[in-house]
């Protein structure tokens, strides 16, 4: 069997992860109108799969260094089915939450796996080939609010979508328990993750994945009914954020090779500058002129390798412990995507959603200046590992 055929399973983990993340943005009004709910409360969803998210990132990176990779890997796949579904045939707000919940520890399992089971089988191009699965990400994102707004059209609700999803889901799982993935050489040395969260290179790849996270989950959570506040129907606006992770699907594809070239820092700061300038210019312009979606496509493709190039650089500095770094990376993403669209839906409420779209390309800067302070670091100890040869790519 050629080695790329390997590819399929992760690219359909990666889109079921964006279908999973960034679903409930565009089905949020329409569950605040089903129960009744205002806003703040509605965005309750927000918290319990980001909860379950990033509780399942940090827990199931650091098992995943003990254990066999995959058993958590398909763990998190099978929860994820039975999240899935259970908000497909939910029938109260609470029902829903808890499945949101379910949901995301499965989806959290799945995130922090995936990248260092595929760095395993494809040890090569880590960058190229974690651009090249998260791809599938922004197609699972872009999936998502187009496939709700046809379904909402026909007259069909939110858990229509989210019957549809589970089928793909357990498609996904079947394919992971084929024999193919690679047991864990060893377990690390008892102290080696401890000794990962005091290095500061640790940290600051932390703290730039939490500010990223509050960025562009904001955005993802709020756009619509920013949009709605704005006067454009909810369908178009889930059309509008569907350009967003459009241009998040074509970067990964059209640069996934260059990262190589470019180098991983270099890139990543290229991401964040990109991607502010793009949201700010978006709340500059005319929701309804027709630059409006250009701008967030713009976006999208400026931030489209920043997650799997940060993922490659956290698992190539510290390959001891490569599952914690995934998940510690991806734990922080889930911390800001528990957080921040839940908080910033009371300030939406309170102060209106153009304050809370203000906060995203601020919060892009703060990823740019946690990136510059990872060079100055980087470079202080650059000839630690001799793994990578481009200069700027690893500490």
């Amino acid at each position: 069997m050629k080695r790329g055929v390997l590819l399929i399973p992760f690219f359909l983990a990666l889109i079921v992860i964006g279908v999973g993340i960034s679903g409930a943005g565009s089905v949020i009004p329409e569950i605040a109108e089903r129960f009744s709910l205002p806003y703040a409360l509605s965005g309750k969803v927000f918290f319990f799969q980001g909860l379950g998210y990033f509780l399942a990132l940090i827990f199931g990176g650091i098992l995943g260094d003990f254990v066999f990779r995959g058993t958590v890997l398909r763990l998190g796949l099978l929860l994820a089915v039975l999240g899935f579904l259970g908000i497909a045939v939910g029938s109260s707000f609470s029902w829903l939450l808890f499945a949101f919940l379910v949901m995301g520890v499965g989806v959290g399992f799945v995130d922090c796996m995936v990248n260092p089971v595929a760095q395993s089988l494809f040890p090569e191009r880590p960058g190229e080939v974690l651009n090249l699965i998260h791809a599938f990400f922004g197609l699972g994102s872009l999936l998502a609010p187009r496939l709700y707004a046809f379904l909402h059209t026909r007259g069909y609700g939110f858990q229509s979508l989210y019957g549809l999803v589970t089928g793909l889901v357990a498609v996904t799982a079947g394919l992971f328990f084929l024999p193919f993935i690679p047991r864990n050489i060893s377990a690390p040395p008892g102290n080696a993750v401890f000794r990962a969260f005091t290095r500061k290179t640790f940290l600051l790849l932390g703290g730039m994945m939490l500010l990223y996270a509050a960025g562009v989950s904001t955005l993802n959570g709020w756009l619509v009914t920013y949009l709605k506040g704005r006067g454009l129907p909810q369908v178009v606006g889930a059309v509008y954020l569907s350009y967003f992770w459009l241009g998040l699907l074509v970067g990964r594809f059209a640069l996934a090779s260059f990262s190589e070239r470019a180098g991983y820092l270099t890139l990543m700061r290229a991401n964040a500058l990109g991607g502010a300038l793009g949201i700010a210019l978006f709340l500059l312009s005319e929701t309804s002129s027709f630059l409006a979606p250009l701008l967030l496509f713009f976006a999208g493709f400026s931030l489209s390798t920043l997650i799997p190039l940060t993922l490659t650089y956290a698992m190539v500095a510290f390959p001891e412990v490569s599952s914690t770094a995934s998940g510690w990376v991806l734990f922080n993403n889930g911390l800001g995507t528990f957080l921040f669209p839940w908080l910033f839906g009371f300030v939406g409420g309170r102060f209106g959603f153009a304050v809370v779209l203000a906060a995203v390309p601020c919060a892009l800067l703060g990823v740019f200046l946690f990136q510059q302070l990872l060079v100055w670091v980087g470079r202080r100890i650059l000839e630690e590992k001799g793994a990578v040869t481009c200069a700027d790519r690893r500490p």
